[in-house]
């Protein structure tokens, strides 16, 4: 990551604004304690991450391991944490591997075009990102997340592809997904979606 300066984000007007704004609605919405404390240092966290990977499409691996290390605590439930994060994540491994597969030896071939051949469909540093949600959010809500966030980064996509970029960064959108339904939780009922 050529040129990057945490100071340059931590201090930066619109991350400060955006962080603000979400710890002052989890206030609102959460009970005050120690959980409330974990939250809003969790919001923090994945805002750097969000405007970080926006801007470089990389991020540093000392955030993603704080995110792993604070959602826990952000957990009513640390057991399942552990056991949703870690089978929600491994479930996306292993569609990572598939994907990729099929765009560096299928589609490359199809569509002859060698830039694809090196191509991956997550970055690694949306893996962490995923374990956090899965964790926090269990598997049926957490799918809810990654569609949110998937239609989303969907409309960029199209976009950065009308504007001839390549890569769109997918941690914003998944900081997004997850922070909707994790402050809608109470309001969305999702039995009579799956049942």
């Amino acid at each position: 990551m050529e040129g990057f300066s945490i100071k340059s984000f931590i201090f930066d007007k619109k991350v400060i604004f955006a962080q603000a704004l979400l710890i002052l609605s989890a206030m609102t919405l959460f009970d005050y304690g120690i959980r409330l404390l974990f939250i809003a240092l969790l919001i923090y966290i994945l805002v750097l991450l969000s405007f970080i990977d926006y801007k470089y499409k990389a991020v540093p691996d000392y955030l993603l391991l704080s995110v792993i290390f604070v959602a826990p605590f952000v957990s009513e439930n640390m057991p399942h944490f552990f056991q949703n994060g870690f089978m929600f994540a491994g479930g996306f491994v292993i569609l990572n591997f598939i994907v990729t597969f099929y765009i560096q030896n299928i589609k490359s071939r199809m569509m002859k075009n060698e830039s694809l051949k090196n191509q991956i469909a997550l970055g690694e540093g949306d893996i962490p990102i995923i374990t956090m949600i899965g964790g926090i959010l269990g598997i049926k809500y957490a799918l809810l997340a990654i569609i949110i966030a998937s239609c989303i980064a969907l409309v960029h996509s199209v976009y950065n592809k009308i504007k001839k970029e390549e890569e769109t960064p997918f941690i914003p959108y998944l900081v997004i997904g997850f922070l909707v339904v994790f402050f809608m939780l109470d309001y969305i009922k999702l039995e009579w979606i799956l049942e």
